[in-house]
């Protein structure tokens, strides 16, 4: 089924980001800002129906990993990928650096709270110099 904007002369992968685009309340500026592009090179493609260069193409999906590469080029599949935690479950390797994460951020503030202890320790310390000192 041909959308209003492919029955109009408009390349269908314009027609499919525009669909993209309302779906997502984005305008051509914020995709064209957000993905890194030359200032107006969408709002350009979409005046003069023109299609995306494979390296604008790339910009796009790499910013909008929500949206489907093979549904953008060629129509094929659904607008969205799926979720991504839903779709394909961890390998055992990403588990595992997920989970050495985790433990590397809880390492850090334990060596922050370490270093805290040491600075009230110290200062402890040296109160109860100054405060033997001033006995004398």
């Amino acid at each position: 089924m041909k959308t209003k904007k492919e029955s109009t002369g408009t390349p269908p992968i314009l027609a499919r980001l525009q669909q993209f685009m309302d779906h997502e309340n984005l305008t051509a500026y914020q995709v064209n800002k957000d993905s890194g592009l030359c200032k107006g090179l969408l709002i350009n493609a979409f005046t003069n129906q023109r299609g995306l260069t494979t390296s604008t193409l790339e910009a796009i999906l790499n910013t909008y990993p929500q949206l489907n590469a093979n549904w953008l080029i060629v129509g094929r599949g659904e607008m969205l990928n799926p979720e991504p935690d839903a779709a394909v479950p961890l390998s055992a390797t990403e588990q595992h650096i997920r989970h050495l994460e985790e433990l590397k951020k809880q390492c850090l503030e334990m060596i922050k709270s370490i270093q805290q202890m040491k600075i009230e320790e110290q200062k402890s310390a040296d109160d109860r110099l100054i405060g033997s000192l001033l006995k004398d």
